[in-house]
C-alpha cells in the first residue's frame, strides 16, 4: 500500500510540476540466493522523487523524498533525504539545509552504479549519505573542496546531542568521471565528538576517586579517514579507495577496488571488489565481498543489470547469490 501511495505521488507531482525539474529513479530487483535457504524475491530497493528549480542566477533549491527500510523493520517508508538551498557567491557556493553528504560522492561518481550497490562508506556505516546542516564548496584551479557541518547523525535520524561533525572533501583532476574522461585523486575526512558514559569508581585517573554507583560523561570522537583515485578513458572507468574508522577505541577499514568497461554505447561489463575488516585488532572480523556482471541500456531511462554477488566471512562460507537489477529513470 505505501508503494502504492508512494508512486501516486511521483505521478501526481510530476503532472503539476512537468515543466519545473522534477525528476526520478527507482530501483527494482529480483534476488535468488543460491544457498539451501532458496531465497527468491522481487524487490523495491529504493524509489527517488526530485524537485530542483532556480530562483535566480545565484539561488536554487532542491527536495528529495526517498523511499526505503527503516530502522523499524519497514521495507517501503518515504523519508525527506533532500531539502536545501545553494547560494552561488563571489567566495564559493553556499549550501544549508538537508543535503548529501560530502564524504563519498566523487567515488561513487566513478563507481557509476549506485542503483547496484552503494558505495562502501555507506555500505559499511563509515559515513550516511545526507544530514542536515550547512556547507561550503570552493574550487581551486584543479582542485574542488567541500566542507559541511551537520548533526551527525545522518537524514533518518534526530540530533541527540549537542555535537557537530564535520566533514571535508577535497579532490584534484575530474570528479565526474561517470560523465567525462580524465582522473582524479583526492581525501574524505570527518570528524565527530560523542558523549561516553563512565561507571565506576574512578574515570581513568587513578587520583580521581568516584563513587560505585556514579557517573560521568567523557567527550570522546569518531574519526573517518579515506583516500581515493580513479581515472576515465572511452571504454574504460575504474577506481580504487581505502577507508579507515575509528570509534570507541575499534578501527574498522575498507580497501574497494571497482571498474566498468564499455564494450559499445548499450553494452559494458562491471566488476567490484570490497574487503571490510570490522575491527583491525583481532582476527575473524572481516568479510570479502564481490560484485561481477552485465550493464545494458535498453532504454533511455532504462537500464537492466544482471550480477552475481560473492559474500564470504572470514573462515566461513562463500555466500552466492545471482541479483537482477532494474533502474528507472525519468
Amino acid at each position: 500500500m505505501k508503494i502504492i501511495i508512494f508512486i501516486q505521488t511521483i505521478l501526481s507531482t510530476t503532472l503539476l510540476f512537468a515543466d519545473n525539474g522534477v525528476s526520478g529513479k527507482i530501483f527494482f530487483n529480483h534476488r535468488t540466493d543460491l544457498g539451501e535457504d532458496g531465497y527468491n524475491a522481487f524487490n523495491v530497493k529504493r524509489a527517488y522523487l526530485t524537485f530542483a528549480h532556480s530562483a535566480n542566477e545565484n539561488m536554487s533549491y532542491k527536495v528529495t523524498y526517498d523511499m526505503g527500510k527503516n530502522e523499524s523493520g519497514s521495507a517501503h517508508t518515504a523519508f525527506l533525504k533532500v531539502a536545501m538551498l545553494k547560494w552561488k557567491t563571489s567566495l564559493g557556493n553556499i549550501t544549508m539545509g538537508m543535503q548529501g553528504m560530502n564524504m563519498f560522492k566523487t567515488m561513487e561518481n566513478t563507481w557509476g552504479h549506485r542503483f547496484i550497490a552503494k558505495m562502501p562508506m555507506d555500505t559499511y556505516k563509515f559515513s550516511a549519505s545526507a544530514d542536515v546542516g550547512i556547507g561550503f564548496a570552493k574550487t581551486f584551479g584543479n582542485i574542488s573542496t567541500s566542507t559541511l557541518i551537520t548533526n551527525g547523525g545522518g537524514y533518518k535520524k534526530t540530533e541527540t546531542d549537542s555535537h557537530k561533525k564535520v566533514s571535508f572533501h577535497a579532490v584534484y583532476g575530474e570528479s565526474k568521471l561517470n560523465k567525462n574522461n580524465g582522473f582524479n585523486v583526492g581525501t574524505s575526512f570527518s570528524y565527530e565528538p560523542y558523549d561516553q558514559e563512565i561507571m565506576g569508581d574512578f574515570d581513568g585517573d587513578p587520583y580521581t576517586i568516584m563513587p560505585e554507583d556514579s557517573t560521568m560523561i567523557s567527550v570522546e570522537n569518531t574519526g573517518v579517514l579515506g583516500v581515493f583515485g580513479g581515472f576515465s578513458t572511452k571504454n574504460f572507468r575504474g577506481g580504487l579507495e581505502y577507508d579507515k574508522k575509528g570509534i570507541k577505541g575499534k578501527s574498522s577499514q575498507i580497501i574497494c577496488a571497482y571498474g566498468t568497461y564499455s564494450i559499445n554505447e548499450k553494452w559494458s561489463v562491471l566488476g567490484r571488489f570490497d574487503l571490510y575488516d570490522e575491527d583491525t585488532d583481532f582476527e575473524g572480523s572481516s568479510e570479502q565481498n564481490i560484485i561481477a556482471g552485465i550493464h545494458y541500456k535498453a532504454e533511455k531511462g532504462f537500464i537492466i543489470a544482471p550480477t552475481f554477488r560473492m559474500k564470504t566471512a572470514e573462515g566461513g562460507d562463500a555466500e552466492n547469490s545471482i541479483v537482477v537489477n532494474f533502474q528507472f529513470k525519468f
